[in-house]
């Protein structure tokens, strides 16, 4: 530890390697934050809006009146609270997803809303975390509020309050991730245990619109300046061979076809997007190019899926004709 700038946390390392919350908060504490008066704005800062804001904050009461349910997200919170950074593991909330969602029907119908609630009290650590590798405090909650956009993405795709995307969540409050404009990008090691062993930064394309090829251009260049500035140590880690720290990028995505230049043109969002990439491999993901297309969780009937635009009707008729669709990892380094 090197600093405590707050008594609620630990900060571990010099330059930070993770910050580490001091105490776990226990169900009465829980409730009162979730009652709290400045919920409604909490929610909003998380990205939640409209009918998703007002279904949630109308199951707050209910699911904190049941003692089995406030048990869940204490609990859940308390693995989202209790660390982040660059050596801390991810909290595992798949583990108890499906005895969570099993509690959830006593409330609505649906998925992850023991998560969703345990995530919205569960912020101060990676923020503190954000706080000691330079990410403002607007920065901090603009990468937090991809907890809205991944459930209107779950809405999308059945109509309902929910969370499908737990992992994640689980890599975004570890604090290895942030937003830059129009991509996301994350800290990870790659080739770990071999000579190889380095940490890259992988790239996201969220649901928010077109990949107009400047706000790619724009997202690279800030994510690149970010990384090199606030993660300047990880630099001399890296292996002599290996690309400097920052400017080395992967992709694993659906989009990782080089179907989709050659058939949507290099001059598409998509294509040139693709053609920027060298892709190391791929690998089958039917179901992934469904629903980042479609919006699609099996069972779905391929050949029911919509045709309306050119990349539904490359990616549909490869599905429905049992050619499937690849996915893969891309690389670029800068």
């Amino acid at each position: 530890m090197t600093d405590r700038r707050d008594a609620q946390f630990e900060v571990h390392g010099d330059p930070p390697q993770a910050v580490r919350a001091t105490e776990e908060l226990p169900p009465a504490a829980i409730a009162a934050m979730l009652r709290a008066p400045s919920t409604p704005t909490l929610l909003e800062l998380l990205g939640i809006t409209g009918q998703d804001h007002a279904e949630l904050s109308a199951l707050i009461e209910p699911a904190l009146a049941d003692q089995e349910i406030l048990a869940e997200i204490t609990r859940t919170a308390a693995l989202l609270r209790q660390g982040a950074g660059l050596t801390v593991p991810e909290a595992d909330l798949g583990a108890s997803q499906q005895a969570q969602d099993a509690l959830q029907q006593r409330l609505a119908p649906g998925e992850g809303l023991i998560a969703i609630l345990a995530l919205a009290v569960s912020t101060s650590t990676v923020r503190a975390w954000h706080r000691e590798r330079g990410l403002g405090t607007e920065q901090s909650w603009a990468v937090l509020a991809d907890l809205g956009q991944q459930m209107r993405v779950h809405r999308a795709s059945s109509g309902r309050l929910g969370l499908h995307q737990l992992p994640w969540m689980a890599l975004n409050w570890a604090g290895r991730l942030v937003d830059m404009g129009r991509l996301q990008f994350d800290l990870h090691l790659t080739g770990q245990g071999t000579l190889s062993e380095r940490w890259v930064i992988g790239t996201h394309i969220p649901a928010t619109g077109p990949l107009d090829p400047s706000a790619v251009e724009e997202s690279f260049t800030r994510a690149t300046e970010h990384f090199t500035t606030h993660y300047a140590d990880l630099d001399a880690e890296r292996p002599a061979t290996a690309p400097a720290f920052g400017h080395e990028f992967v992709c694993d995505s659906w989009l990782m076809n080089e179907l989709l230049p050659r058939e949507l043109g290099a001059d598409s969002n998509l294509g040139a997007f693709v053609d920027r990439w060298e892709i190391i491999f791929q690998q089958p993901g039917t179901d992934t190019a469904a629903f980042f297309v479609f919006g699609a969780r099996p069972p779905y009937d391929a050949a029911e899926l919509p045709r309306t635009t050119r990349l539904e009707r490359l990616v549909g008729e490869r599905l429905a004709d049992g050619r499937g669709w690849e996915v893969g990892l891309g690389r670029l380094v800068r």
